[in-house]
């Protein structure tokens, strides 16, 4: 009985594994430009403050 049991979890396990959501390329290249330009803005803003 638990052989048949940890078998049909094993399975369900492989399944629901497979069924991992595919991470959109695009979406996340936007995403990481976006970051990279506010991280770029914020630098400016705290060099143009450490000058004055």
């Amino acid at each position: 009985m638990h052989i048949l049991i940890l078998s049909v979890g094993f399975i369900l396990w492989y399944l629901a594994y497979e069924a991992k959501p595919i991470i959109n390329d695009e979406i996340t290249f936007y995403k990481e430009e976006n970051q990279t330009n506010k991280r770029i803005k914020l630098i400016n803003i705290i060099n143009e403050s450490l000058k004055n």
